[in-house]
């Protein structure tokens, strides 16, 4: 088994196996870039790459960015590469001195947004039986994707009074949906529909969501049109997003599909992820979800999003559905959590990186 020079590492959840990609910032060093957390450390990429006698190519270009969209679009092969050249310079001895030079406490970090979404889209698994004849899904708003650790201003809209009459105020109904994002890179071609088969050449990594949802804002959108008062004020993401790759590991058997599947969603391989979501709420734990249990998989629903034609493009984030729900009415001051953890390699737990978020009052 691999193993790390960092200390305490290999017994960490963000183990040599994890590695996920964040952006960060430091009280000295107040430009934001790009890090990979290794146990209770994050290892610079920055200054990995000033400390190397390439700094010109296109992999190390993206990797002084202050965000992660141009790594994604450089493809596949290139995250492979990155992936292994960071397990060396964490593994291998002889670059021990140099590289625990690149290593900066998270403690000490500010945490970015990872990347800059571009389009969202997010799926639900809502669907009665008898419907699920595809993946539904309605389009989200990037532009209110916020990282953990940013505060959730409660939203206000219209909902039904005590009276039964229209009115508009702040949400009575604030609820939660944890769900697991998917980031896609590179893109595909207009027109060309993308199988379920090639999910792992498109999709980077996965982050935790806290979809939020306003019960009360929800009942009046019944209509058809999809959700807009609801669900558009705010989506929480984690600020590390763990690369498919570490995920390998947590590959399990999907529930059975309906017979009648369209041929467009049927996979040579069908899979799930066997990750275990759990919620809390001011440190209490309030519910948890096995996520490999969706009737739908990743890969479908990557599929579902170009069966029309439409075309794939980096920095795309698809939600995967409510994996962990509830009907909570939460509070002015509570602090939502939302965490997830992976089996590893030979007997090792990989996480996700957690979701956390503060509700404060409405501004209306």
């Amino acid at each position: 088994m691999t193993t790390c020079w960092v200390p305490r590492a290999d017994e960490s959840p963000y183990n040599i196996h994890n590695l996920p990609f964040g952006v960060f910032s430091t009280a000295d060093e107040t430009l934001p870039r790009i890090g990979v957390r290794i146990g209770d450390q994050i290892l610079d990429m920055h200054k990995a790459v000033l400390s190397g006698d390439c700094q010109t190519c296109a992999a190390c270009t993206a990797l002084r960015d202050p965000a992660l969209n141009r790594l994604l679009s450089l493809g596949k092969p290139a995250w492979k590469q990155v992936r292994a050249q960071v397990q060396e310079a964490l593994s291998e001895p002889s670059l021990q001195d140099v590289a625990s030079n690149w290593l900066t406490p998270i403690g000490d970090a500010v945490m970015h947004a990872p990347l800059l979404v571009t389009d969202y889209v997010d799926f639900t698994m809502r669907v009665p039986g008898s419907d699920r004849v595809y993946p539904r899904a309605s389009n989200g708003r990037p532009s209110t994707l916020i990282p953990s650790g940013m505060d959730l201003v409660r939203p206000a809209g219209h909902r039904r009074g005590d009276d039964g009459h229209l009115a508009f105020g702040p949400s009575r109904a604030l609820d939660i949906e944890a769900e697991v994002g998917f980031i896609v890179g590179g893109e595909s071609e207009l027109g060309r529909p993308v199988s379920p088969d090639e999910f792992e050449d498109y999709v980077f990594g996965a982050v935790l969501l806290n979809d939020w949802t306003a019960r009360d804002f929800q009942e009046l959108e019944t209509d058809g049109l999809g959700p807009i008062a609801s669900k558009s004020f705010a989506t929480s993401m984690s600020a590390w997003v763990t690369p498919i790759e570490s995920l390998s590991a947590a590959r399990t058997a999907a529930p059975q599909p309906a017979a009648d599947m369209a041929s467009y969603l049927k996979e040579s391989d069908r899979y799930g992820f066997d990750l275990h979501l759990n919620i809390e709420v001011n440190g209490v734990a309030v519910a948890g979800a096995d996520f490999a249990e969706a009737c739908w998989t990743p890969a479908q629903q990557l599929a579902q999003l170009t069966a029309g034609g439409a075309l794939l493009r980096s920095g795309l984030m698809y939600g995967s559905g409510e994996a962990v729900t509830g009907q909570w009415s939460l509070e002015n001051g509570d602090v939502v959590k939302v965490t997830a953890t992976a089996p590893g390699p030979r007997g090792t737990t990989i996480a996700l990186g957690e979701v956390e978020t503060r509700v404060l009052p409405s501004i209306t």
